[in-house]
């Protein structure tokens, strides 16, 4: 067994993703918001648009943080909320986003 009790043989979460840290500066957010056509939309519509084109499209995600290229959809799906609502926030108070990805917990987002 491993770290998650998976078999050996069988494929665990952790081999597939990539670990690192990636930080998304206020104006790659200012210009995430305005792509979606969000920008000047009241902050719950905003999150909710941005967290459904985030589930959507992970491939344009991918394009900005690379390491979301090789996660499962599940796990986009699961922190997508999180991320929408953090880039929806730093691009309104001119903030970056900081996005930490391994282990123990697999995303870890924060505005700086």
């Amino acid at each position: 067994m491993d770290r998650i009790g998976l078999a050996k043989d069988n494929k665990s979460l952790y081999d597939t993703i990539e670990y690192g840290y990636y930080y998304l500066p206020s104006e790659v957010c200012k210009n995430i918001i305005i792509t979606a056509g969000v920008s000047g939309v009241q902050t719950p519509k905003a999150v909710k648009k941005i967290r459904s084109k985030i589930k959507r499209s992970r491939r344009e995600i991918g394009e900005i943080i690379p390491a979301l290229r090789s996660m499962d959809q599940d796990i986009i799906s699961y922190y997508a909320g999180e991320l929408a609502e953090s880039l929806v926030y730093a691009a309104g108070k001119g903030k970056g986003v900081e996005i930490a990805i391994g282990y123990p917990k697999i995303l870890v987002i924060s505005v700086n």
